[in-house]
């Protein structure tokens, strides 16, 4: 079954007691996401129309497996008092689990969240992941 996640639209990183947004992505440039899968499952990623403006489109395929697709880039983060990350999805895929995970540059740290049973729906939704989640 092939399925697609229209689009990430506007990564977004908030800190401080206002909120002083930063746009992380606007996914212009989306060729700087690199697809990691695990054995026996396919994934694309490539630019698409987006909510306003450009977006990632994810097509992926997990076959009969139980692996893993992701999309990743490099991005500079310097997380310091209170944060939030979100960003807004869409897709036509079936109910999942879906982690945010954030790697340090040394490859050693990781800090996540899951969200086990996880519902995308067809319209445009923004996800916000705060500081106590990860």
């Amino acid at each position: 079954m092939r399925l697609r996640c229209m689009g990430l639209a506007a990564l977004l990183a908030a800190q401080g007691a206002w909120a002083q947004e930063r746009v992380l992505d606007d996914f212009e440039g989306a060729l700087a996401w690199k697809t990691v899968a695990s054995d026996g499952v396919k994934g694309e990623l490539r630019p698409a129309a987006g909510r306003n403006g450009q977006a990632l489109r994810f097509d992926f395929d997990l076959g009969t497996s139980s692996g893993y697709v992701a999309a990743r880039r490099t991005l500079p983060l310097a997380f310091e008092g209170d944060y939030e990350i979100s960003f807004w999805i869409r897709a036509d895929a079936p109910v999942n689990n879906f982690e945010l995970k954030l790697v340090d540059a040394s490859g050693d740290n990781v800090w996540w969240v899951k969200r086990p049973d996880f519902v995308i729906g067809a319209e445009w939704r923004k996800v916000t992941f705060k500081k106590r989640h990860i």
